[in-house]
């Protein structure tokens, strides 16, 4: 189904589809955060283990993301998506069954094998039907997953109070095999294109940064440390052998400088930073708020929801705010709100009283919300405006590097978090803020002109 064939209903139809499914996506990782004290008390886990269950989900989304992408790319990103939808709903309902940790670390890194395929493919889809109006599109996309953090930890907490823990899952069973219907009915295909598979490539990519971030989550786990040595080093061994397999006969993994394009580095590089943030805080404030101040799941989702919420809001204003004072300013001015947001979040737990405490990590958390939204959208509005946008393993790669940094978010607070010092915890990611709001470059690119058609009605 091409552009000029897609009628208006079918294609605001089809666009909030692609939309859900982002949110379901999000949904996959967040519903689990307000239970998660829950889950760890029915199965047996220790803190550690089952912070391990949600980097399994996040590290099988790292290792699959650049051959989704090509998948996309290959197969054509309907048919990739409705098939990651199905080992949604198979993977979700194993994890409801689950009766001891191990179980439940491999459904989880089945979900986030499924999840990986779900950015490239909208991406590519959107990039394809509504090309005409990529700031509100990334706006609205960046939003949605905004929706799918605010759906999550209340979902999760309400069903988990009502109906029990493993209904969270079969709950979201249920919503991916909606989708997946919708998926297959309404959704337009980007066509396939004759894409090879670089074999040696893709292998060395994904042993190279699979065995990096694995050494991370090694640590965050308290492993032995000549352990995650090893395991880092067959990470950058790997690695090396990537680099110099473009300059073999078999060509270059990836078209030459698309990797290296301006809005790229800098698009992935923001991308990345904001995804450690967010998994700081979406796993370290529920921690504090259940183990330290007692509060159950039902009030730690209502809590977070002031996170998402301040996501989901602020992200459609970026495409306006960019289109005003260009999209390096709106960048560098929402990493420099961002940083802010969590260096208020360990100050709000040193207040006196637990209602205060509370309101002052909402606040915190909202400020951080708003930030993670300005700086997602415009970060994937650089990256859409790209080179790189067109090519499927480059969309896999860029995907890849962000979920590395929910990965390392996530580790990062196994190892933290027990030592009690919350300033710890938050300041690190600050740093990295810090880093890349230096390191940030031109940003990426406004859009060449004012967006003034509605996405719905844009037919090109």
């Amino acid at each position: 189904m091409s552009p000029s064939t897609l009628t208006y209903e079918p294609r605001r139809t089809a666009y909030v589809a692609l939309l859900a499914c982002s949110t379901l996506g999000t949904l996959s990782s967040t519903i689990i955060s307000a239970p998660i004290n829950v889950i760890a008390h029915a199965i047996g886990a220790s803190p550690r283990g089952i912070v391990f269950a949600v980097s399994a989900f996040t590290l099988a989304m790292v290792v699959f993301a650049p051959i989704s992408g090509w998948m996309c790319q290959r197969f054509g990103s309907r048919w990739v998506l409705a098939g990651s939808l199905l080992l949604m709903v198979a993977a979700q309902a194993g994890a409801a069954f689950s009766q001891g940790l191990a179980f439940l670390v491999v459904m989880r890194a089945l979900q986030g094998i499924a999840c990986s395929a779900v950015p490239p493919a909208i991406q590519q889809v959107l990039g394809r039907h509504w090309a005409g109006n990529r700031a509100r599109v990334m706006a609205a996309w960046a939003a949605a997953i905004g929706v799918g953090q605010a759906l999550g930890p209340p979902l999760g907490g309400l069903v988990a109070d009502t109906l029990g823990w493993r209904w969270v899952f079969l709950t979201h069973a249920s919503l991916s095999a909606v989708l997946l219907v919708l998926c297959l009915t309404v959704v337009p295909d980007v066509p396939p294109s004759d894409a090879p598979l670089h074999v040696s490539g893709m292998a060395t990519l994904l042993v190279g940064v699979g065995a990096l971030v694995g050494a991370v989550s090694w640590l965050g786990q308290h492993g032995e440390v000549a352990v995650a040595a090893a395991m880092a080093a067959v990470g950058v061994l790997a690695l090396v052998v990537h680099s110099r397999l473009g300059r073999t006969s078999a060509g270059p993994f990836v078209p030459p400088g698309l990797l290296t394009e301006r809005r790229f580095v800098a698009s992935t590089m923001a991308a990345g930073t904001v995804m450690g943030c967010l998994g700081v805080a979406i796993v370290a404030t529920p921690l504090h708020l259940g183990r330290d101040l007692g509060l159950g799941p039902g009030h730690i989702g209502v809590t977070m929801l002031a996170l998402a919420l301040a996501m989901t809001l602020a992200a459609p204003l970026s495409s306006r705010i960019t289109e005003r004072f260009t999209a390096r300013r709106t960048l560098r001015g929402g990493l420099v709100l961002l940083a802010l947001g969590l260096l208020a979040l360990p100050l709000a737990a040193t207040a006196s009283g637990s209602g205060t405490v509370v309101g002052l990590t909402v606040a915190a958390l909202v400020l951080t919300g708003a930030a993670i939204g300005v700086v997602q959208a415009t970060s994937a509005l650089g990256l859409m405006t790209s080179p790189a946008a067109a090519d499927g393993v480059a969309l896999g790669i860029h995907n890849m590097l962000r979920f590395t940094g929910l990965a390392i978010g996530y580790s990062w607070v196994a190892i933290a978090y027990p030592t009690g010092n919350l300033s710890l915890v938050y300041g690190v990611p600050v740093a990295a803020v810090a880093l890349t709001w230096a390191m940030a470059g031109p940003g990426p690119a406004a859009p060449s002109q004012p967006v003034t058609e509605r996405v719905l009605h844009d037919h090109r």
